[in-house]
């Protein structure tokens, strides 16, 4: 392991079991809160959630990648917040289908946008799923991707859809395996 390595690693650590879980309460997450993590990955931000929500809340752990949603099972097993993340393989679904209709506290859509195909059809099943004044959590990466995220678009569909411009935030966050400096917006369900 290079010398590199270990700091990009040491960063991660940081993140998976500190950082990420005060950068996630800055955003309104909290205990006992049920959240989804649309798009999850290798878990950068389940894991932070999970010890956000504590025992009482649960987090969602949705992805199409069965890779990546192995390297999130290798991630979390045998740890402490095991028992609190259901983890599903949507087949790229965007409908939701396992999540009932308000019952979520708050969902993160962060660095996948690029990846869908109907934001309109993910934005109407987000609102439905999200209880009144529940939390939208959306990271529309600029970083290059498949495609550019058009937040023009994005923030009218968003409206569109009632959800209410709380603020945005310009932070450090998970992308990959690094920390990079990135947009996110908080919207709130009307």
């Amino acid at each position: 392991m290079t010398p590199s390595d270990r700091t990009v690693s040491a960063e991660m650590d940081a993140w998976l079991h500190d950082r990420g879980a005060i950068f996630l309460r800055r955003l309104g997450i909290r205990e006992g809160h049920r959240v989804l993590d649309f798009g999850c990955g290798p878990g950068a931000y389940t894991v932070p959630l999970a010890h956000v929500v504590g025992p009482q809340g649960r987090v969602l752990a949705f992805d199409r990648s069965a890779p990546q949603l192995e390297e999130l099972e290798r991630r979390i097993a045998g740890s402490p917040v095991r028992d609190r993340i259901d983890v599903v393989r949507t087949e790229g679904s965007l409908s939701l289908d396992k999540i009932e209709d308000e019952s979520l506290d708050a969902a993160l859509v962060f660095d996948v946008l690029q990846h869908v195909h109907d934001w309109r059809l993910l934005i109407s099943n987000l609102h439905r799923s999200l209880a009144p004044g529940g939390l939208l959590l959306v990271n529309p990466s600029r970083l290059s991707h498949p495609g550019r995220v058009d937040l023009e678009r994005l923030e009218s569909i968003l409206a569109e859809e009632a959800f209410t411009l709380v603020r945005t935030v310009r932070e450090r966050v998970a992308h990959y395996d690094r920390l990079r400096e990135e947009e996110i917006l908080v919207r709130r369900r009307s």
